[in-house]
């Protein structure tokens, strides 16, 4: 048998992940044609079996090699292969690559024994994977339990409200018309997407494995052509949604604008995702099957950067808030939602859209709220103004943007976990040619968890319209501001509760008329 140098000498290189599944019987018969040394320290063991079919070696890699990583008999294993040649060992399965075996169980053919030598009884490696896995259950539902806190009062019932008291009907119909139409734009850009990322994970392998630049370089530049082949696909869709707004007159922006625009935030995404592949395959290469378990931590650290890098790049060319009756109850507004002093800034789009709008983005130096100036251009009363710029100080006050971050490194744990053992199908994330797949993963997997995704952006948008409300304390301003909002902007006031479901980043506008009618109940 050859020493442990000579053996790292003969056997370099890390060929990467293979599946091969092995019956027990199977196992059992050929663990004892093994030879194998005793091992008093981490070594590497060449080993072979006679019965290697034929057409398991030929999707066999190169080399096989044992990594006793302590002296367990639940001891992971690390694995290569020698063509032709079959490791034989009383597994469930065997993955071959940096991946960690589960036993089928605690008895180790007397071959191996040997090797490992008598060790105490103790918990198998499933029982405290179980338990492991128990406790994070209850860890994350106890930060999710923390992190839905709200100033909402826990009892607040809101009213039954009739669309038809708030909402014209022919203004109901024309936006019920509108907003049909653009939530089908939206599904079927979702379905496009699917598709064209589906073919890339069928057909673009090939191409991975002949780019030649080293696993990393080769997974950023397949990156680079999925993200281009999905933006590609939603191209068309974009070009029917610009359409649908022209004729609506909601909007002048020109085609190719929209297509290619915001640059700054398609810039920002581009850059972020292509880090976000250096990072996963890092991991994946380094951590094996459970990269993700640091791969959340690490995303939510890109997703932080980002949040707070992205403010500046979104009000470049924009202007501070010049109007002094407005800044002054905006002063006003910052003291009684507890914000304290926020940038205000105007930004201009009203010469490619009329539809209203305003956000709160950033923390720390790059904490700001943006109005657009389509807000200020008189269509709405100074009452109604208020209440908006209310409502984005209260995300302010309730730092909305670090709980939303923190919502993100809890969802991504289970959805990174699911893309991951997709990938594994195929070999894993450290292979570039399953970048396209993990995309596929992640695009599905995110549209099971949009439902929570949207209904955790409705709470907090709930508690911001709540503090505007009681900072404001004009609910008659809460009630014509949405009826307006559903006029000028052709939101349908009581959507579909599935396209609420799948897309509703806010509560509708039903439903925040009928907080401020529970609000005014409250504060008679």
């Amino acid at each position: 048998m050859l020493n442990p140098p000579e053996m790292r000498e003969h056997f370099r290189g890390l060929i990467e992940g293979h599946h091969l599944a092995r019956d027990a019987g199977e196992l059992e018969r050929t663990a004892a044609e093994i030879a194998l040394g005793a091992v008093e320290e981490l070594l590497h063991l060449a080993v072979a079996a006679r019965d290697a079919r034929e057409r398991e070696a030929s999707a066999l890699p190169d080399v096989v090699v044992v990594h006793l990583r302590h002296r367990s008999a639940e001891a992971p294993l690390q694995l290569r292969l020698r063509r032709e040649e079959l490791l034989a060992l009383a597994l469930e399965g065997v993955v071959l690559g940096e991946v960690e075996l589960d036993r089928e169980d605690a008895d180790v053919p007397g071959a191996h024994a040997r090797i490992l030598g008598p060790m105490p009884s103790r918990p198998s490696a499933r029982a405290t994977l179980a338990a492991g896995a128990v406790l994070a259950a209850g860890l994350w539902a106890l930060a999710a339990v923390l992190l839905w806190r709200s100033r909402i009062p826990g009892d607040l019932e809101l009213p039954r409200l009739g669309e038809t008291a708030f909402f014209h009907p022919q203004a109901t119909g024309r936006a019920e018309a509108y907003e049909r139409v653009v939530v089908w734009i939206l599904v079927g850009s979702v379905v496009a997407q699917v598709a064209v990322l589906a073919a890339m994970a069928w057909r673009l392998p090939r191409t991975a494995r002949a780019i030649g630049l080293g696993p990393i370089g080769s997974g950023v530049i397949v990156g680079l052509l999925t993200m281009l082949a999905a933006w590609a696909a939603d191209i068309p869709f974009t070009a029917v949604l610009t359409w649908w707004d022209r004729r609506h007159d909601l909007s002048e922006e020109g085609y190719v604008e929209a297509v290619i625009g915001p640059y700054a935030e398609l810039f920002g995404l581009t850059v972020t995702a292509l880090v976000t592949i250096v990072v996963v395959m890092w991991l994946a290469r380094k951590l094996g099957r459970l990269w993700w378990l640091a791969g959340a931590p690490a995303f939510a650290a890109i997703a932080t950067a980002f949040a707070f890098l992205l403010p500046y790049l979104l009000t470049l060319g924009t202007d501070r808030l010049a109007d002094p009756a407005l800044g002054a109850e905006i002063a006003r507004l910052e003291d009684a939602t507890g914000a304290g002093p926020t940038r205000v800034y105007v930004e201009e789009v009203s010469e490619t859209t009329s539809l209203p709008n305003a956000y709160a983005a950033g923390f720390g130096p790059s904490e700001r709220i943006v109005l657009w100036d389509t807000l200020l251009d008189g269509r709405f009363t100074d009452g109604e103004v208020a209440v908006v710029a209310a409502h984005e100080l209260g995300h302010v006050a309730r730092d909305h943007v670090w709980k939303g971050l923190a919502w993100f490194a809890l969802l991504a744990l289970p959805l990174l976990a699911a893309v991951s053992e997709v990938a594994r199908l195929r070999g894993g994330l450290g292979r570039p040619e399953n970048i396209p797949l993990a995309a596929l993963a992640l695009v599905l997997a995110g549209l099971c968890l949009a439902p929570v995704q949207n209904a955790v952006s409705r709470h907090l948008e709930k508690e911001a319209d709540w503090i505007a409300l009681e900072a404001t304390r004009d609910p008659a301003s809460v009630r014509s501001l949405f009826v307006r909002f559903s006029e000028e902007s052709l939101s349908d006031p009581t959507p579909p509760s599935w396209a609420q479901a799948l897309f509703g980043s806010h509560p509708s506008n039903l439903e925040r008329i009928a907080m401020a009618d529970a609000w005014a109940v409250r504060n008679r």
